[in-house]
């Protein structure tokens, strides 16, 4: 992947067609101008796949593998650039020799963010229904049966923070078992790590691996590349978006736009009142507010506003609509983002 240029933005970050702090009502109005219903544009998401793959290319290198990664080199850490992991043999032999997305491009996605706007938006059966899942960070101190209505159960791909291992999981101390049988309960997906972000992750990381795999556990464990990651920030800092460190969310929708034909973003809103006005929780599942000064999510949430005006991807924000007979309606590509 090669380096971008764009000193012009990289020195100031403020620069930019984009408000630097958008706020909902700014937000409201954008949508209320467009007008709906919403339409599919092809050509637009082809450019930002064009972009995303000439900069980071999802489909070999979202994942580290031992085609990406070569034996004796050294892994830089996209959150600490200043250090470094050999790949020794043992490391080279946990990979996987090619990327999990040979399938791709998929023909209907689902990428599941934690917003509490999901909470009662009977949105389950809808997201269950696209083919390939995508859920970021879920709630792993509670069943996924808890919240299915909500925000169904199918998962193709689920991330997962190493600090949930340690907060979560004891730091994989006496939870062996435990620990895959959460995992577990979201069936067979990908599980997608970031160990070489930060020096301090990467042998939780592995203890994950080693565990799911001494168990027999059909998860499938994969560390999410740095080069990659390193490469998104250069380029999303290239078009004004700065930020301590992307999200979680952010990063995988960009690996979606490349690896999906139709996508449809649920639970990504960051304020803490609906689009009608009513109070919302958090996430779906808890209260609890992340740790200030990380993330930019309401600069994130402005760019996913742009891709959905644009037609590149559908930003679901409101309750899934009832089929007959009480079932629930699946939204076609010409479906409306609020209800």
């Amino acid at each position: 992947m090669g380096a971008e240029r764009c000193p012009e933005l990289v020195q100031n970050c403020s620069t930019g067609t984009l408000p630097p702090r958008p706020d909902q009502d700014w937000i409201l109005r954008q949508l209320k101008l467009q007008g709906y219903p919403w339409t599919y544009n092809a050509s637009a998401l082809g450019q930002y796949r064009e972009q995303l793959g000439a900069c980071c290319n999802a489909s070999a290198d979202l994942v580290l593998t031992q085609n990406n990664t070569q034996n004796g080199s050294q892994i830089v850490y996209d959150g600490e650039p200043d250090k470094k992991y050999l790949v020794d043999e043992k490391l080279w032999e946990m990979l996987p020799q090619v990327s999990p997305f040979q399938d791709a491009p998929y023909n209907t996605c689902a990428v599941v963010g934690g917003g509490g706007i999901l909470q009662n938006s009977s949105c389950g059966p809808e997201i269950d229904r696209a083919q390939f899942v995508i859920r970021i960070n879920p709630p792993w101190g509670s069943p996924p049966m808890n919240f299915i209505d909500d925000v169904g159960n199918k998962s193709n791909i689920v991330t997962m923070n190493p600090s949930v291992l340690r907060d979560r999981f004891g730091g994989l101390r006496n939870q062996h078992q435990n620990f895959t049988e959460v995992v577990g309960a979201y069936g067979a997906p990908l599980l997608l790590i970031p160990a070489f972000s930060f020096a301090g992750n990467s042998n939780i990381s592995f203890q994950a691996l080693y565990i799911l795999k001494n168990f027999s556990s059909p998860v499938r464990t994969f560390f999410m590349n740095p080069e990659y990651l390193a490469g998104l920030d250069r380029h999303w800092r290239c078009r004004g978006l700065c930020a301590k460190r992307l999200s979680s969310g952010f990063m995988l929708l960009n690996a979606a736009l490349e690896l999906c034909q139709h996508l449809t973003l649920y639970g990504f809103w960051p304020f803490s009142t609906d689009p009608e006005g009513r109070l919302l929780p958090e996430h779906y599942y808890d209260n609890q507010p992340p740790k200030p000064g990380i993330h930019a999510m309401s600069d994130e949430f402005t760019r996913y506003l742009g891709m959905h005006l644009q037609g590149a991807l559908r930003l679901h924000l409101g309750r899934c609509q009832e089929g007959p007979a009480g079932g629930r309606a699946q939204q076609g590509s010409e479906g409306g983002a609020l209800k």
